[in-house]
């Protein structure tokens, strides 16, 4: 038997992190809705070396300017595939969230954003090789999952277990919104794909968690 695949710079290998989102099956939950969430605390605990994609503020910025709103980016221009830090675009992100969806909860504007960012990804030039050649539901979540390593460096997130109607992917060293921002990017992939359903959360800390897909 070849020797497993490591998952990350820490070697945790796609066996056992299978092994430890199968053993916990039941730990599944409803991500924390209604929990308070400061988003300063975040921001304070995002390594200063983390970076990620120009699109992702290019994003937010087209988003306002189509809502008629105004955000506060730190710099004047961004490239659609230049690095840029993610303390930077974590303001910009909580305020886009705020803007957008006024009336919701910081956590729920952050989950509608992430919710959006799938189909708003497949009109790119990246989307459309990616996402846009993915047919089915799987293969849109795999190709959604696939981004997080090229477009956050130093994140990561692999399909962890796959049947008919339920999938299971594991996030880590994502360092933004975990278990608001990035639950609704992937209940946005399966809108996307065409089909109803929830994502379910197992937290493994701030940074680092399971996420259960499930459609009808």
């Amino acid at each position: 038997m070849s020797a497993p695949e490591r998952v990350g710079s820490t070697g945790t290998t796609l066996c056992s992190a299978l092994g430890n989102a199968l053993s916990a099956g039941n730990a599944f939950i409803e991500p924390p809705w209604s929990r308070p969430l400061d988003p300063m605390t975040v921001l304070h605990a995002v390594p200063a070396s983390s970076t990620i994609a120009g699109m992702f503020f290019l994003a937010a910025l087209e988003g306002a300017k189509r809502r008629g709103l105004t955000l506060s980016p730190a710099r004047e221009r961004y490239l659609r595939f230049g690095f840029y830090p993610l303390g930077e675009f974590v303001p910009l992100l909580v305020e886009a969230a705020r803007k957008f969806y006024p009336d919701r909860s910081l956590r729920e504007a952050l989950r509608a954003v992430g919710q959006a960012g799938p189909a708003a990804f497949s009109a790119s030039v990246l989307g459309k090789v990616t996402l846009g050649a993915a047919e089915g539901v799987h293969a849109a979540v795999g190709a959604i999952a696939s981004t997080y390593a090229i477009n956050v460096p130093g994140s990561r997130c692999d399909v962890l277990e796959s049947s008919p109607r339920r999938t299971i992917v594991g996030l880590r060293d994502v360092h933004h919104f975990l278990d608001s921002h990035h639950v609704g990017v992937f209940e946005g992939t399966l809108q996307y794909a065409g089909v109803k359903g929830s994502v379910r959360i197992a937290s493994h800390g701030a940074t680092s968690a399971d996420l259960l897909l499930e459609w009808g």
